[in-house]
């Protein structure tokens, strides 16, 4: 089963493995999207996932720091 969500509270190695998520990361220059898991980081057991990525390690950050760059397009 493929699901996507935005629910970040699903970061949790309890319902999910490190394999099992991925992240998407759109460059706004050429509008790729990218796509790469979460196991392609160094994830110590135990890590809090959701605050990690709320920080922006993963990359695919949660934010739009460009927003003028969206409005023009």
């Amino acid at each position: 089963m493929i699901f996507t969500t935005h629910a970040t509270n699903l970061f949790n190695f309890d319902l999910l493995r490190r394999d099992q998520i991925w992240f998407t990361e759109k460059d706004y220059e050429t509008s790729i999207s990218d796509l790469f898991p979460l196991d392609s980081f160094p994830v110590r057991k135990g890590e809090n996932i959701e605050k990690g990525y709320r920080n922006g390690r993963y990359g695919a950050v949660p934010f739009i720091k460009e927003i003028e760059k969206l409005k023009k397009q």
